[in-house]
């Protein structure tokens, strides 16, 4: 089915741009040239007519000089076209344009620039960081732009050592204006690469990138963390506690992401029972399901015995409904010896189950983007440390 909307807009980009060039050309030419450019015109727009939208296109700018009248009216096409989905006519429109001979360096660059943003969003990467890696070379006026741009496309291709080489530029100096405003983010790149070298059992290198990272930003929530877990991991489990209850302090809201490292670290130092002491004296300040169901883990971890853990989630339930809490009620019954379980109970947990496991438990605070797990980058509006957990289920 025919995009009239595109058609339409593309109608009046082309008259106006034919007006702009004819008005142009008619002090140098002749009226055969003339002629010529009238017949582009009708030629091209039979074509939009007849739903032929690739062949006016191309009509039309084979009839258009590429002189300063003009230029715009490519450009403009081609943003148009990008937007509505039509990639591939767009690059032709730039490669056409970058094509012509005698542009000036500034309308080059940005031909060039559009171009580059039409690779990116036809998934070319490889062409786009190559035309804007150019455009950053010269201080022109598209440089800024194209490091925005190139800093992106690292990012998604997770080229973390790249991408900070760009925010180093665009950060500039301690003491310059920008610094502050992309430190969170240079840290964001460490605790990446940091990450990449725990995996790898990489300890050295993954400290000294999450050291870095504090340096950047030393309230980074994921670099705290980071270096929570790595302590820990390396037997210095004091430490390593004392950073994720740090974390909690400073920010309870990503508490889902520090109670099962925490308690790791508590159990590596065979103490669960002073962990259990520091969770209730957070539970009475913090109502969260979270804590509730960590707690009764914990009460049963060091007791063996379910029935406590079971009384303390119910007694919580009561003052703090939710619905994890209660499948985590109904689960311990199930498995609790001796419990008295009639098949009503049976179905609604298996109920619970199944709307538990659709249920998204993290959510963009920015766009409302909902995921199962947790995500430092937002995969919809790219913001980063912006997902939550959704404390209230």
């Amino acid at each position: 089915m025919p995009n009239w909307e595109l058609y339409i807009a593309l109608v009046f980009a082309l008259i106006i741009g034919f007006w702009q060039g004819r008005r142009y050309q008619r002090k140098r030419q002749t009226a055969t040239q003339e002629k010529d450019l009238n017949q582009y015109y009708v030629k091209g727009l039979n074509y939009l007519l007849n739903e032929q939208p690739d062949a006016a296109i191309d009509t039309f700018v084979q009839s258009l000089e590429v002189n300063t009248e003009t230029l715009e009216t490519h450009i403009a096409l081609g943003k148009m076209l990008r937007k509505k989905g039509e990639v591939d006519r767009a690059i032709r429109i730039h490669q056409n344009l970058l094509a012509r001979p005698g542009l000036s360096e500034n309308y080059s660059q940005q031909a060039e620039y559009e171009l580059a943003l039409d690779f990116t969003k036809a998934g070319l990467l490889d062409r786009a960081e190559n035309l804007l890696e150019n455009l950053i070379s010269h201080d022109g006026v598209f440089k800024q732009a194209s490091m925005h741009c190139l800093l992106d496309i690292y990012r998604d291709e997770k080229e973390w050592e790249k991408g900070l080489a760009i925010l180093q530029e665009l950060a500039g100096s301690r003491f310059s204006k920008q610094y502050e405003t992309w430190a969170p983010i240079r840290a964001q790149f460490c605790c990446e690469l940091a990450a990449e070298h725990m995996n790898q059992s990489d300890g050295a290198t993954a400290r000294q990138w999450i050291k870095q990272a504090l340096v950047y930003d030393k309230t980074s929530v994921r670099a705290n963390i980071l270096l929570g877990e790595f302590e820990i991991a390396e037997g210095s489990n004091r430490k390593g506690i004392q950073h994720l209850q740090r974390v909690i302090d400073r920010s309870p809201q990503f508490l889902s992401e520090v109670l099962k490292p925490l308690r790791n670290g508590y159990r590596r130092s065979e103490n669960l029972a002073k962990y259990l002491v520091y969770l209730r004296a957070a539970s009475s300040t913090q109502q969260q399901a979270l804590l509730d169901i960590e707690i009764a883990d914990v009460m049963m971890e060091i007791s063996g015995e379910k029935q406590e853990s079971i009384d303390y989630l119910s007694e919580q339930l009561q003052k703090t409904p939710s619905i994890k809490g209660l499948n985590k009620l109904v689960d311990d019954y199930l498995t609790t010896d001796g419990g008295l379980i009639t098949k009503d109970i049976e179905v609604l947990h298996t109920v619970y189950k199944q709307v538990a496991i659709k249920m998204p438990d993290y959510q963009c605070q920015h766009c409302g983007f909902e995921v199962r797990s947790m995500h430092w980058l937002c995969p919809s509006c790219k913001r980063w440390e912006s997902i939550r957990y959704k404390a209230n289920q």
